[in-house]
């Protein structure tokens, strides 16, 4: 715990370094953004997998909790949208990430773990998981891009060219990766919806039926955006709707299990 308390701190400190700074570059439309801050926040993404390795190595049970899972994922959103920069401006969110990722390893230091992963389960549970996991990840970046979109369309409208100006990436570029991204999730979602109902015995008994349902309406409305996106259309609003909707019933079903059982039913 000591080593990783003594990896936690500079990570956190770096990635609010490269969020603050990051954040302070888009709002200035004079000034360009400069090369420090991108290697501050690739310094972070260093630190933070440390912390994933040193978390797996003092891990004494045969499981991985869910806080852990929860980091992981951060790590997989900020090394994505890192490597998308390259392709496509992705400064909007890198502030963003930078700042996500922060709380999640927070979250894993200061809040007691709660089961997770165990690794006496079965391959088929494991890979449901995994898949389930890495949906929830895909569809996470597409609700960022989902927002970036919004932003870009609403600078347009108002035409906040000045901070548009060398800033943004191209709209159409943008709408495009997200309905990729959408496609990709909906896609792993579909496979480990399916991969749950073939290794879980009930996947409406106790413990699981509230992910079940959550899931599967996540699922649905993915495919309904999807769907009313390729044949009308839909405005950067209302796909942002759509992506806060589908995220937010995913978060409920993979992570908050006791607000679920507390609040809701």
């Amino acid at each position: 715990m000591d080593y990783t308390f003594a990896l936690y701190v500079p990570t956190l400190c770096l990635y609010l370094w490269a969020g603050i700074a990051l954040s302070k570059a888009f709002f200035s439309p004079h000034n360009k953004v400069g090369k420090l801050p991108h290697y501050v926040l690739y310094a972070a993404t260093l630190g933070h997998l440390g912390l994933i390795l040193l978390s797996n190595l003092n891990n004494q049970s045969e499981q991985l909790s869910i806080t852990q899972v929860a980091v992981l994922l951060a790590w997989l959103v900020t090394v994505t949208m890192l490597a998308a920069n390259a392709y496509i401006k992705n400064l909007v969110f890198l502030p963003v990430v930078s700042l996500f990722s922060a709380l999640f390893i927070t979250l894993q230091i200061f809040v007691p773990h709660s089961t997770g992963i165990h690794i006496n389960m079965s391959f088929g549970l494991i890979s449901h998981i995994i898949l389930s996991l890495f949906a929830f990840g895909v569809l996470s970046i597409s609700f960022l891009y989902a927002l970036q979109l919004a932003y870009i369309n609403y600078q347009l409208k108002h035409k906040q060219i000045s901070l548009a100006n060398n800033q943004l990436p191209p709209l159409l570029s943008v709408e495009h990766i997200l309905t990729k991204l959408m496609i990709i999730g909906t896609v792993l979602l579909a496979i480990a919806l399916a991969s749950g109902f073939i290794f879980i015995p009930n996947m409406f008994a106790d413990g699981y039926a509230h992910k079940t349902v959550l899931s599967s309406l996540g699922f649905l409305v993915y495919v309904f955006a999807l769907v009313l996106h390729h044949f009308y259309g839909l405005k950067a609003r209302v796909l942002v709707t759509f992506n806060l909707v589908g995220v937010t019933l995913l978060t409920l079903a993979y992570f908050g299990s006791r607000f679920v059982r507390e609040f809701v039913l």
